[in-house]
């Protein structure tokens, strides 16, 4: 059952889309985007649209998949969004509405903010150069998005599944800034990503371990060599 809430607690000052927004500016802001809250339990589907509003989304706490599901029902993870990323974006830039294309589903118990696509694109009447700011850090974080599926092709596109897992693992590595590193993805999830099933991808991190080149204690990894 989502639970709509108001904006308190909301952690502006750890979200990319409000970097160089004052804080006394956000409730202007947030009235303006006709913005609300909502929170989730793990599995439960997210709906972008409410009538012929648009909106994106932004996350505040938790996880959301991006999964994209074929003819025969089989389910792949284009790529997932922890806190500050955003999601939806897709909405508006072409006709018709992303959720025919990928759905979104909470990979964790998550909490959400939604703003109204439209206005979150366009200065209102009163041009607050805050707005401005809101546009800008949008944009910016598309290209984030298009440079995270960039990386989902080139996982997936290594040759063996061996290859893919440790570009996967380098990738994060590089993010965090270290051979130690922490999975967001549990182990089912992960195998998903990865576009196999999670046995195969056990036994190859069993492998791994064994040759010595990776080292893990559930979610937590680290790069050897």
């Amino acid at each position: 059952m989502e639970e709509k809430k108001e904006h308190r607690g909301i952690p502006y000052r750890d979200i990319p889309l409000f970097e160089g927004i004052e804080p006394e500016n956000m409730d202007a802001l947030l009235y303006c985007m006709r913005s609300y809250v909502r929170s989730y339990r793990k599995g439960e589907q997210i709906r972008l649209g409410q009538g012929e509003t648009h909106y994106v989304g932004v996350v505040l706490r938790g996880n959301i998949h991006m999964l994209k599901t074929d003819v025969w029902g089989n389910e792949t993870l284009l790529t997932y969004m922890s806190m500050g990323d955003i999601f939806g974006e897709s909405t508006g830039v072409r006709a018709g509405s992303e959720e025919e294309y990928v759905s979104f589903l909470a990979g964790s118990n998550a909490e959400v903010l939604f703003l109204a696509y439209e206005r979150a694109i366009h200065v209102c009447k009163n041009q607050c150069s805050f707005h401005y700011r809101l546009i800008e850090n949008l944009f910016d974080l598309i290209g984030r998005k298009n440079t995270q599926l960039m990386e989902k092709i080139e996982v997936t596109s290594q040759a063996s599944l061996r290859e893919k897992i440790l570009t996967y693992l380098s990738l994060q590595a590089q993010k965090q800034k270290s051979k130690y590193i922490t999975l967001e993805l549990s182990r089912t999830d992960m195998a998903q990503f990865l576009c196999t099933n999670r046995s195969a991808m056990t036994r190859e991190l069993s492998a791994l371990r064994k040759e010595g080149v990776i080292d893990f204690d559930r979610n937590t990894f680290v790069l050897k060599r």
